[in-house]
């Protein structure tokens, strides 16, 4: 065991950059001991700072992962930590995650297609399709999720979402006056930071540039609007070609150390000149929709309201974002409610 690897194993605020860039080869050896070891309660850990220092198709990353999805009876949830940490490890984490998502443990199984809807290319699409099984439950729900964002990030038809209807849509009520504002503004040196340390995987394989992030802040949240290069420089005539995994949005840790993914941003004709917007968390839920209609498309412009979509925890907001091929501006009241609406699970009571 190696001080260093006890140090970032300590460490409560995220991995220090300068203590990975300290780290040698006898470091590496200990983290990799410490995945391999079955009994090591810092196992998950330890996956985690390989997946940091050599997440290499060949390197102690693979290693570790195969291991852990060789074991005969191994814990679901530690198979499930290796496999999200296999999506650093990009297109080599896929034979890996494609045999898994086949596991009889619901657990394995859903960690498995969120790590194909990570990494997988067009390629695989129809293969995957074949063995998806139906929707309807967890991972049924979840498959057919992953089928989609993969085809919506090859410019793939046949696997489009439903669109939002009124009745699915939440707005902020009349004279709310719990409100956050929506702020915006350009990214920081530290955001783009942070932003680098993500692996494509991590990031949905969205490519987005520097003039395709934008800083958004709402309340004590900030996060990051990412919209893919290849994406931006043909916006908005873009959306009307096909469906895309335009973007994500990226949350800051509450110890600003790191960002992850809460949303992904899908786009897809409407079939009539105009195009669907909706934010979807990586498990598949709706979070918001828009809808561009061909009548607010003009001079390389596209101008819409978005809306939160009803659901458990939704929070109205009140946004009218504006696509070029400059990017995404936030507009109209730039509003979101302070507290969340009544949280369908929890049961109403009656007299």
């Amino acid at each position: 065991m190696t001080d260093r690897i006890d140090q970032l194993l300590a460490s409560k605020d995220g991995a220090d950059p300068s203590l990975l860039a300290a780290l040698d080869s006898d470091d590496l050896a200990d983290a990799l001991s410490r995945a391999l070891a079955a009994d090591d309660e810092n196992r998950v850990r330890a996956l985690g700072i390989l997946s940091l220092i050599d997440p290499s198709p060949l390197g102690a990353l693979a290693q570790a992962v195969g291991q852990v999805l060789a074991e005969p009876a191994p814990d679901p949830f530690t198979v499930a930590a290796a496999l999200g940490r296999a999506a650093v490890m990009g297109q080599e984490a896929v034979p890996l995650a494609q045999a898994a998502a086949l596991s009889d443990d619901p657990v394995i199984a859903l960690a498995a297609w969120r790590t194909l809807q990570q990494v997988a290319h067009s390629d695989s699409l129809d293969v995957l399709a074949q063995m998806a099984p139906p929707a309807g439950d967890p991972v049924g729900d979840q498959a057919a999720f992953t089928l989609s964002v993969i085809a919506y990030r090859a410019g793939r038809s046949g696997f489009e979402l439903s669109p939002a209807d009124d009745s699915r849509i939440v707005a902020i009520p009349a004279n709310e006056d719990k409100v956050f504002f929506i702020n915006t503004s350009a990214p920081t040196e530290e955001d783009f930071a942070l932003l680098s340390r993500m692996s494509a995987g991590e990031l949905y394989l969205v490519r987005p540039e520097r003039e395709g992030v934008l800083a958004i802040e709402c309340g004590d949240e900030r996060m990051l609007l990412c919209i893919d290069s290849d994406i931006q420089m043909g916006m908005p005539d873009t959306f009307l070609q096909g469906p895309s995994l335009a973007g994500v949005v990226t949350t800051l840790a509450p110890l600003g150390t790191d960002y992850s993914v809460r949303y992904l941003v899908l786009t897809w004709p409407d079939g009539t000149g105009g195009f669907h917007v909706m934010l979807c968390q990586p498990n598949g839920v709706e979070a918001y929709f828009g809808h561009a209609n061909s009548d607010e498309i003009a001079d390389g412009t596209a101008t819409f309201g978005l809306f939160a979509i009803d659901r458990p925890g939704a929070c109205p907001i009140s946004l009218t974002p504006s696509v070029t091929a400059s990017g995404v501006t936030l507009g109209g009241d730039c509003l979101s409610m302070t507290e969340i609406v009544t949280d369908r699970l929890e049961p109403e009571t009656t007299d």
